[in-house]
């Protein structure tokens, strides 16, 4: 069950991340290879702060060890 959690987890915080990502770089209205990498780059950050907050937060609650 813990593999399953984990998986669905890394699902939601890399979709978070794209979402994040592509709703900025649309935004500020870079397309093309530069608007591609910083996508990429803006996306795997975000992923990274949501799967770390989210292991926070499940640590403060007490929830997560």
């Amino acid at each position: 069950m813990s593999l399953i959690l984990n998986v669905l987890a890394i699902i939601a915080c890399g979709g978070g991340g794209t979402l994040l990502a592509w709703l900025l770089v649309s935004m500020l209205g870079w397309t093309g290879v530069t608007g591609t990498l910083a996508a990429v780059a803006i996306g795997m950050l975000a992923a990274t702060l949501l799967w770390a907050g989210g292991v926070a937060l499940l640590r403060a609650l007490r929830l997560l060890r």
